[in-house]
């Protein structure tokens, strides 16, 4: 039987390639889920940023589930609407980028995830969260500060249409290798309670095994699971170290220095928190994102919250 009754399935009919397929896919997807007993309500996204308050009323209304049913855009607006509730939340994958749905074992075929995810369990987890100018957004994948996030912002549907994640890598190359990278100070509040004070050039702090694709075998040791932050800094805009590092992390052969190492350009550290401050108004470009959503620049907080969500997780899950 499946750990819920009520299911809100929502989806953004404007997203991704097929447009003329995603309602029959819903439709084939929610019949999967009425044929287990389930009761369920299927509903579109009105526009950008409406998912939250959708999920808050669907769950107002007896909906003991909602189910982001689209790419990691969809799952994060959905995010702020389900989490530090007593609904559970589920991922259908439908649209580009799909990176927690991968995370969860669930591939890409969305009637294939809808019959695994019967199966799945309720289990109460760790969000993080960041808070950026006044913005605050909880996130499940990553968040960071830096190049990567130039990179979305620059990224568009059309261009992820037209050549897939595949472009969208190339893309990123691309801009690492001209981009002007801009140093700020970090405060790092580590697993341990240590305060860390340094500058990087680059920050991601991680919550999935692994962003799936052509970066699956790249694991630097983060999970859902954990209570902390796995963090990724960047010391040394070297463009020569970083294409190495880059053919490392393809082929899963990357080191996962910690913080404190020498010599070293990347480095990783486990944490409760971490803040990034602009060092001066050059650095006021700098991008901001959390789960491929672009923010507000910096001063930026990123932290963790504990008990904030309740996601089906493989039964295997520990």
């Amino acid at each position: 039987m499946p750990a819920f009754n009520k299911a809100l399935l929502l989806f953004n009919p404007v997203s991704g390639a097929n447009l003329k397929a995603r309602a029959a896919v819903m439709r084939r997807v929610a019949e999967i889920f009425r044929r287990a007993g389930v009761e369920v309500v299927v509903e579109p996204t009105q526009n950008r940023g409406s998912a939250g308050n959708q999920a808050r009323a669907a769950i107002n209304n007896g909906c003991d589930a909602v189910f982001a049913c689209g790419g990691d855009g969809t799952v994060f607006d959905i995010l702020q609407g389900v989490a530090e509730s007593t609904a559970m939340m589920g991922v259908i994958p439908l649209g580009t980028g799909n990176v927690l749905a991968h995370d969860l074992g669930l591939g890409d075929r969305a009637e294939r995830a809808a019959a695994q995810i019967l199966r799945y369990v309720p289990q109460r987890i760790s969000l993080g969260r960041i808070q950026s100018s006044g913005c605050s957004r909880f996130f499940t994948v990553a968040a960071g500060v830096g190049v990567h996030a130039e990179l979305i912002y620059r990224a568009n549907a059309r261009a992820k249409q037209r050549g897939g994640y595949l472009a969208y890598y190339a893309n990123g190359c691309r801009l690492l290798f001209r981009h002007d990278f801009v140093p700020f100070g970090v405060e790092i509040t580590t697993s341990d309670n240590q305060v860390i004070h340094t500058t990087s050039l680059e920050l991601v702090a991680m919550r999935v095994r692994s962003f799936g694709g052509p970066l699956r075998r790249w694991r630097p040791g983060s999970s859902l699971l954990s209570p902390d932050l796995r963090l990724m800094l960047l010391k040394n805009a070297s463009r020569s170290h970083m294409l190495q590092y880059t053919l490392q992390a393809l082929t899963g052969l990357a080191p996962y220095d910690e913080i404190g190492t020498p010599d070293t350009d990347f480095l990783f550290v486990s944490a409760k928190a971490v803040t990034c401050h602009l060092p001066s108004t050059q650095a006021a470009h700098l991008r901001v994102q959390a789960d491929g959503e672009v923010l507000s620049p910096p001063p930026t907080r990123i932290s963790m919250i504990p008990d904030a969500l309740t996601l089906l997780l493989p039964p295997e899950s520990e």
